[in-house]
């Protein structure tokens, strides 16, 4: 009984020994895997972020060219001459706080134009009809009505199409 127990016993310490050497070879092993997996992963998300902070710096880049595109295909002063005559309507409405933006517009426009402005309804309404006149060379986009107290608020985005006379 002594050599079948002390047989036991060895062969018991022999698992343990090759258990505990296999399991901390593994262990080495499967955290050099689990480190490996995340630097992958760190490489990854700093790729695509690198990948999305190019593809956006590209598309301002076609933007800008075709918005330089379309400026060298306008016709000559046809921005100036759109910005020109909404200055020169807004400034003999009774509007104020205008914000004026034009650039250079999209084949066949030769102008990009947002307005904001607000003042009396009466004054708001007027410049909204002088906008939108005939012959005006704008074709209005969208045009916008806000309640702002005792004023009304217009916000406006148009195309013009040639100069204002």
């Amino acid at each position: 009984m002594t050599k079948t127990r002390a047989a036991g016993i060895a062969l018991l310490l022999l698992a343990v020994v090759l258990y505990v050497a296999g399991a901390v070879r593994l262990e080495s092993q499967a955290a050099a895997a689990s480190d490996e997996y995340r630097l992958a992963r760190d490489r990854r998300r700093d790729a695509r972020s690198r990948l999305a902070e190019l593809e956006r710096r590209e598309a301002a880049r076609a933007r800008a060219v075709a918005i330089l595109a379309a400026a060298r295909n306008a016709p000559a002063g046809g921005v100036r001459e759109v910005r020109r005559g909404i200055v020169d309507l807004v400034t003999r409405s009774g509007v104020s706080s205008v914000r004026l933006g034009v650039r250079p517009g999209r084949p066949p426009a030769s102008a990009s134009v947002a307005l904001s402005a607000e003042g009396s309804f009466a004054d708001v309404m007027s410049l909204t009809g002088e906008l939108s006149r005939a012959g005006r060379g704008l074709v209005l986009d969208r045009v916008r009505l806000n309640a702002r107290s005792s004023r009304v608020g217009l916000d406006v985005e148009a195309l013009g199409l040639g100069s204002i006379p």
